[in-house]
């Protein structure tokens, strides 16, 4: 009798990670992935001491299990698809490692970016033509090329279009090809590719961030002026580009004109304030100056955008300011800005401006029920609780009382948090959710008692 091939033990190894047949919830996913990528150095540390050739067929057998796993997890935070393409790139480096065929590894690369039923392949020539060696990268580029030629024939005797308006070989392609480019750094090619097709400013900017890297910060300018201007002509989807301004700045800069850069940055900030835009600001700004176009920024801030000026302000720690405003300003006004914002800032003012932190977090509780949302009411009732606390310890109570009644008028058919919000109107904090501690102790007595 034929002896059976004994199985490697790694496989035993993957098999237990991927567990397939068992959900990976969101919350498990994390930790889920983290011990794939255990048994992903396992492999890798084959390749290392000289076992190759076994590597491949393992790492093989694992990118085939991810994909067997594919609808059995929550992918939603993108942990698997991410792991996924890390271990793909390791397969192709094994299989070069290996002395396996340049054109075959190619035939297979293609093969999956083809039959990407779950997005795993998206974007990922970016990765493989990195890991890829010369003969293989050559081959790579070619197949994109080729394709590329051969959907765009029907199209060579007409004006250049934009690239959304041709069919989905020729764009996709050219998709590839331009990831490729980038990666490669190889900006002939993207410009003989941008001949065939309208350039978006979205192909300006990339083109600009190549020339910027080659320190050709003229011709990276031109560009940037070029993306600019298309991006005023049409709807470009997501082949716009919000990277342009900033860019023509730091390159307007480098080039030696500061102040162009710097009246290209004040004009923005005026258009779109924002945290963002205010650093970009005070790039440009000698430090004597500071103060002056600090306080300039702010009120502009103010004027435009009550999120963009609250963020300065914390960021900046002008509390006395933003106290001053957050009081005057009217509670719906405030009650939209994100959460995001607003916490970080009455976090800040808790400390010397119990009023307006107060007045914060009562917002905040107040955006919570408007959305009425109610597995985030627990967050709103602290939201309120420490509202109570902040207006009683500044004798403020009278804001207090006016909060509640809001609440009462607004939300008294949430019961759901009503009932809960009037325990800290007495003066009764809600029970907090037992503890797994209390909860396994309970269980425990239970189980042990007569």
């Amino acid at each position: 009798m034929k002896k059976r091939k004994k199985s490697d033990p790694v496989v035993s190894e993957i098999e237990r990670a991927l567990d397939l047949g068992q959900f990976i919830s969101y919350n498990r996913s994390w930790d889920f992935v983290r011990e794939l990528e255990d048994s992903k150095k396992r492999i890798d540390a084959l390749v290392k001491n000289g076992e190759a050739e076994r590597a491949v067929g393992l790492y093989e057998m694992f990118l085939s299990g991810c994909y067997e796993k594919a609808e059995e997890i929550d992918d939603s935070g993108g942990n698997l698809g991410m792991f996924f393409g890390q271990l793909f790139c390791a397969w192709i480096k094994a299989r070069q490692k290996a002395g396996c065929k340049a054109d075959e590894t190619v035939q297979y690369v293609l093969k999956w970016m083809d039959n990407d039923d779950y997005g795993f392949c998206y974007d990922i020539e970016q990765d493989i033509v990195q890991v890829l060696n010369k003969a293989g990268f050559r081959l790579f580029r070619k197949h994109f090329q080729d394709q590329l030629e051969n959907a765009f024939v029907p199209y060579k005797s007409e004006s250049p279009k934009f690239i959304y308006d041709y069919p989905a070989d020729v764009y996709r392609n050219a998709d590839i090809l331009k990831n490729i480019y980038i990666v490669k750094k190889d900006i002939q090619s993207y410009l003989s590719l941008c001949e065939k097709t309208v350039a978006s400013p979205k192909d300006c900017e990339n083109i600009a961030m190549l020339y910027k890297e080659k320190k050709r910060f003229a011709d990276a300018l031109a560009w940037v002026e070029k993306g600019l201007t298309l991006e005023k002509k049409r709807e470009w989807r997501n082949q716009s580009s919000y990277g342009l301004t900033s860019m023509r700045q730091e390159l307007l800069d480098k080039l030696g004109r500061r102040e162009d850069a710097f009246e290209s940055a004040w004009s923005e900030f005026k258009k779109h304030s924002s945290m963002y835009g205010y650093d970009e600001l005070m790039k440009y700004i000698p430090e004597q100056d500071f103060k002056e176009w600090h306080e300039k920024a702010l009120l502009e801030a103010k004027k435009a955008s009550l999120s963009a000026f609250v963020e300065i302000c914390r960021k900046t720690k002008e509390w006395d300011i933003l106290s001053e405003c957050i009081i005057s300003v009217e509670y719906d006004k405030l009650e939209q800005i994100s959460h995001y914002i607003t916490e970080k800032a009455a976090k800040g003012l808790a400390k010397k401006h119990c009023r307006a932190a107060a007045k914060i977090y009562g917002a905040m509780g107040m955006r919570i029920l408007k959305k009425g949302k109610s597995k985030y009411y627990r967050y709103a009732l602290e939201h309120f609780r420490r509202a109570e606390k902040l207006y009683k310890k500044v004798d403020h109570e009278q804001m207090w009382v006016s909060l509640v009644d809001r609440v009462r008028k607004n939300h008294s058919r949430k019961y759901s948090f009503i009932g809960d919000f009037e325990k800290i109107v007495a003066g009764r904090w809600p029970d907090s959710p037992e503890t797994f501690e209390k909860r396994v102790r309970k269980r425990w007595v239970k189980q042990t008692s007569d």
